[in-house]
């Protein structure tokens, strides 16, 4: 017996896309989005076009509905540090057919060109934004608020009572960029390229665990029908399905070299030229297999590394919208002197970042840092309310800090080793991380070359603050060495570094699997295990927790892994950041990205159109 759409009465709140991770460091309170529960995780009428209003035309594409949240709504009883409220009002939404100005083309702005376009094999912000307008996949986070799944390349879908077969029925009008159809042959192509180990990538760890494909076989009986059979159940496979990572692919126009850089998709633009380090463009698919979208001729997307060129850019009005993945270096200190010079014109909003940042270092390496006790005292003497004070972007939490699996309290934050309150108890952390450097024979402190990511939110706050701050309570010295993003891949996926001051792990799906598998699984090479540690017991937890969805054994699990992390210390977590996203009131039905982090469909920008 199968039942249609998602099983969600099995999968539950594990499946729920990033919810509210407010956590404290005072001021001004982020949002919460409306929690939903399993029933109400329904997939969009397949009837009807995604999102469309009520009353609205169901063969035709609609503005959907644009939910402005308050900026001013407590979560769990704490604020998110550093949240400034919006000095202008987004255009009031729905907007009834007919008010919808199609064509014109959006310019966006991002940090640096992407250094590929092939997802399967690196998915930083800087390749998802680049690939999001390019490509669809199966299933897809939905507009506005994006953290609900829902129907993309695929309409329909049943899961089986075991979990172990996925069955999703296709739109049958799919054409590539290139004119060529895009059937379940190619859905079956893409998923098992993905269980491979290919010329430029181990088997992707989306269905894989340590290494081995979690798929036992993919089927096309007809071309709109597409069937994945798994080995044992995954709880996080329909969640992920929604997750750019999974973008099809036509096997037609697939080479593994050539899509690097050529990417072909099905998506509602196709890229028309890329100039790296300066320009992308990307233009309306005329072919796209939703009627009526793209509502934009295109999108230009500039690559503008510096925040004040980035702002003076944006004043002047050569940019129309900078996204949460593009919003690096820019806080309420510097965009509310802008928006006061615009009044009424200019709307911003915090977003939580969901890419944690944190301390590590490489276990493949020897170094004092092998001795558990050195690790213990970095994490113990790391002051966070300190850290979320002097930064402009910091949100405290736990490594977990869900509102289902983690702590996300600051007093009950406080029961963490490295978490004690400001006051006698931190002190005391800090005389107890100073005698264990004593015991581990480093009562000095220690010399070591920190990497440190050449991006303003690394290079001007993080990095300098995190050396000061270990150099002031234990003596360690951290000689910064900042590189470029693409040498800092190559470092990383070569394992040519020691020490990091940078981003350590993300939560793309509220399930502890996602959040947790930044450090496992032994073995593995450093393009999927970056740190190179190595503990079967955390790796025991995680691959149980993978094929679960039931959230009361999630949340025991959970707590076992940070029982196992905060003993063994892995690495050291720090904090959660915000971003801002910020765009001119002429853009409308601007994605909703408080809560959408990097990872989602919010760049493909369908819905976004110019009122002007």
């Amino acid at each position: 017996m199968t039942r249609s759409f998602l099983r969600l009465a099995a999968l539950g709140a594990a499946l729920l896309m990033i919810t509210a991770l407010g956590v404290a460091c005072g001021g001004t309170a982020a949002v919460e989005p409306e929690v939903q529960t399993a029933e109400q995780m329904q997939p969009a009428d397949p009837e009807k076009p995604q999102a469309a209003m009520e009353g609205a035309d169901p063969e035709k594409p609609q503005a959907p509905e644009q939910v402005m949240v308050p900026t001013a709504t407590k979560i769990e009883g704490f604020a998110i540090g550093a949240v400034a409220e919006s000095k202008a009002e987004p255009t009031a939404m729905p907007a009834p057919e007919g008010t919808i100005k199609r064509g014109g083309i959006l310019n966006q702005v991002h940090r640096r060109s992407p250094l590929h376009f092939r997802l399967d094999v690196r998915s930083a912000i800087d390749e998802t934004t680049s690939n999001a307008p390019i490509f669809n996949q199966l299933l897809s986070l939905q507009h506005p608020d994006f953290v609900r799944v829902g129907p993309d390349i695929a309409h329909t879908w049943e899961v089986n009572e075991a979990s172990t077969q996925y069955t999703f029925q296709l739109h049958d009008n799919v054409v590539n960029h290139n004119g060529n159809p895009w059937t379940s042959a190619d859905a079956k192509f893409t998923l098992e390229l993905m269980t491979m180990e290919t010329e430029n990538r181990p088997p992707h760890d989306f269905l894989s665990v340590a290494g081995e494909s979690t798929v036992e076989s993919i089927e096309a009986p007809d071309e709109t029908t597409v069937v994945i059979n798994l080995k044992e159940p995954d709880g996080l496979l329909l969640a992920r399905l929604g997750l750019q990572q999974y973008s099809m692919y036509t096997e037609a126009d697939y080479d593994e070299m050539e899509s690097l850089d050529t990417p072909i998709g099905t998506g509602p633009y196709y890229m028309e030229s890329h100039q790296p380090g300066e320009k992308i463009e990307f233009r309306r698919h005329e072919d796209y297999f939703k009627e009526d979208l793209p509502y934009l001729d295109g999108i230009d997307l500039f690559i503008i590394r510096d925040v004040a060129a980035k702002l003076a850019a944006f004043e002047a009005q050569r940019l129309d919208y900078i996204m949460m993945g593009s919003s690096h270096g820019m806080f309420p200190e510097n965009i509310d002197p802008m928006v006061d010079r615009h009044p009424g014109q200019i709307t911003y909003f915090p977003g939580l970042h969901p890419v944690l940042r944190g301390i590590k270092w490489n276990w493949r390496e020897e170094g004092p840092w092998q001795d558990k006790r050195v690790r213990q005292a970095i994490n113990l003497a790391v002051n966070r309310d300190q850290l979320c004070e002097a930064l402009p972007n910091c949100t405290m939490g736990d490594y977990l800090a869900s509102t289902v699996y983690g702590k996300v309290k600051r007093d009950e934050l406080a029961v963490r080793a490295g978490f004690a309150m400001p006051g006698p108890a931190k002190d005391a952390e800090i005389a107890q991380a100073k005698q264990l450097m004593v015991d581990a024979g480093y009562p000095d402190g220690f010399e070591v070359k920190a990497l440190c990511r050449d991006i303003a939110d690394y290079r001007d706050h993080l990095c300098p603050v995190a050396e000061f701050m270990l150099r002031d309570t234990l003596n360690i010295r951290m000689s910064l060495d900042v590189q470029e993003s693409g040498a800092y891949v190559e470092k990383h996926n070569s394992a040519d570094w020691l020490f990091e001051s940078g981003a350590s792990g993300s939560a793309r799906v509220d399930h502890p699997y996602d959040w947790l598998d930044y450090p496992t699984f032994c073995g593995e090479p450093p393009v999927n295990n970056i740190i190179g540690y190595c503990n079967e017991a955390l790796d025991n937890v995680l691959k149980e927790m993978r094929v679960n969805s039931d959230v009361e054994k999630l949340k025991v699990l959970a707590d076992q892994a940070m029982e196992i992390f905060y003993d063994d210390v892995p690495y050291v977590p720090l904090f959660w950041p915000v971003r801002y996203p910020t765009h001119w009131n002429h853009v409308q039905n601007v994605p909703d990205e408080r809560f959408s982090g990097q990872y989602s469909q919010a760049r493909r920008l369908e819905y976004v159109w110019l009122d002007r």
